[in-house]
């Protein structure tokens, strides 16, 4: 009884610092204008339980900058506008196509501090929505943001065979394990921090990481 009382106590102090630090925001430079010459629009999406960063395709050059192959993705290029691109569990990642899948025994392997996997999705014209968040970056900033994006792959760039979402999309190995203090949403945040946004300085849940974006975001939908 004592030992669950802890382990009760443990938890909800392990929640209620990830909502004070998220709603934290990191302190970063000045933001570049939405008017600014140069500047780079991305996007994050957010399903409320896992986030990605979208990058827009400038010049057809956004995968090579990466480290990636146009090859490996059967899709139009001339159809592609932006690519998603997330870090996370690879169980959970390449055996999830809805929040609904998830149970019990996933989590636990994917907090069992299990390897991990980039995904890379080709995305069309961006329309908003719920959990769409715009952001402006300067030309330096978003220049940090994809090498460092390019940084969380690892040294193997070949698309993980027989693994994907059936969207155009692949799935690639990664440096880091997941863990439950190190999940998808803190590689979000680390990376925007990164290139400059002041979203929150801990942000293991969507959530946590949505509180910094309806901040500083040029136009969202985030609202639930």
């Amino acid at each position: 009884m004592i030992h669950a009382v802890r382990w009760l106590a443990a938890s909800l102090l392990a929640v209620a610092t990830a909502i004070v630090l998220g709603a934290v925001p990191a302190p970063v430079g000045p933001r570049a204008d939405t008017d600014e010459q140069g500047a780079v629009r991305i996007h994050v999406f957010s399903n409320g339980f896992h986030s990605d960063l979208v990058l827009p395709d400038r010049d057809g050059e956004t995968l090579s900058r990466l480290g990636l192959a146009a090859a490996d993705f059967p899709v139009d290029p001339g159809r592609v506008r932006h690519w998603a691109i997330g870090w996370g569990s690879r169980t959970a990642y390449t055996s999830l196509r809805r929040v609904s899948d998830l149970t019990p025994g996933t989590i636990a392997r994917a907090l069992a501090f299990d390897t991990t996997v980039m995904h890379v999705q080709p995305v069309g014209e961006i329309a908003g929505g719920q959990g769409v968040y715009a952001l402006d970056l300067s030309a330096a900033d978003f220049d940090r943001l994809v090498a460092d994006i390019r940084h969380s792959f690892a040294s193997d760039k070949r698309p993980i065979a027989g693994i994907t979402h059936g969207f155009g999309d692949r799935f690639y190995r990664a440096r880091g394990r997941f863990s439950p203090i190190m999940g998808c949403n803190v590689w979000t945040g680390r990376r925007l921090r990164g290139a400059g946004v002041g979203v929150g300085l801990w942000t293991p849940f969507a959530q946590s990481l949505e509180f910094g974006l309806d901040r500083v975001a040029v136009g969202h939908s985030g609202m639930r």
